[in-house]
């Protein structure tokens, strides 16, 4: 700092004119950039989580009265176990070099199969709040969401199938020469006829009235959808064609 002496003869040091100018832009700025430096702080903060967003391959869908454990202590679960199953019927569709999936396992039953669960399996209790969490989320799903391919209880099925019109599609188009299907419907073929894909070890284990099916590309949904409703029939087609 350069020093002067005032008209009193004190020693006076000066600011340079950068520190002035500085001060001045602070004065006058103070608030515009505080907010806009918190303004490039949020944007690079979403732009990470964005980008270390972890991408699927598919949206895949299992609900009815069978709970999917993903913890064990045995090492694998049998839900790590099942997502390993799918990994042989999806494709690697974004081309990152692994196959990842999401899929939900929705707990949705109503009062009659509660209590059916809870007399077969003594001590066993049903949280009900969860019931009601699962099945307003497995509406959702039916109606607009990216989970195409499902995997449903009989009854779930077959109520979504009166209740909206066309809610599955048809599966004959999807299936393999030379193979037999058992149809819960036009837009349903039971799990246990598959002598490929039913008879693996964890998809074996879901129940006996478990339906295959293909939920339809809504006219409302098709721009947005469109590309995970085809990537979904390929992976249908995957699953009905499949041979251990």
């Amino acid at each position: 700092m350069e020093e002067n002496k005032n008209t009193y003869g004190a020693d006076v040091k000066m600011k340079s004119p950068m520190l002035e100018k500085l001060e001045n832009f602070w004065y006058y700025h103070k608030w515009h950039t505080i907010v806009a430096v918190f303004l490039v702080v949020a944007i690079v903060i979403m732009s990470l989580q964005f980008c270390q967003k972890k991408s699927f391959d598919a949206h895949i869908v299992y609900a009815g009265n069978y709970e999917i454990v993903r913890v064990s202590g045995d090492g694998d679960s049998p839900y790590s176990n099942m997502l390993s199953e799918l990994k042989l019927v999806v494709p690697d569709l974004d081309g990152d070099g692994t196959v990842n999936i999401d899929l939900r396992n929705l707990f949705v039953v109503n009062d009659e199969e509660a209590e059916k669960i809870i007399s077969e399996n003594d001590g066993y209790e049903i949280n009900y709040n969860l019931v009601k969490e699962d099945s307003d989320t497995f509406y959702q799903l039916m109606l607009m969401s990216d989970y195409y391919v499902c995997f449903l209880s009989e009854r779930l099925y077959n109520e979504y199938s009166e209740r909206y019109s066309g809610i599955f599609t048809p599966l004959a188009p999807y299936t393999a020469e030379g193979k037999t299907y058992e149809y819960a419907g036009e837009g349903g073929i039971y799990l246990r006829s598959l002598d490929g894909f039913g008879t693996l070890p964890e998809f074996s284990k879901l129940p006996d009235d478990t339906v295959v099916c293909l939920r339809s590309l809504s006219d409302m949904s098709k721009s947005r959808y469109e590309k995970t409703f085809k990537a979904s029939e390929n992976i249908i087609k995957n699953i009905l064609s499949f041979e251990k």
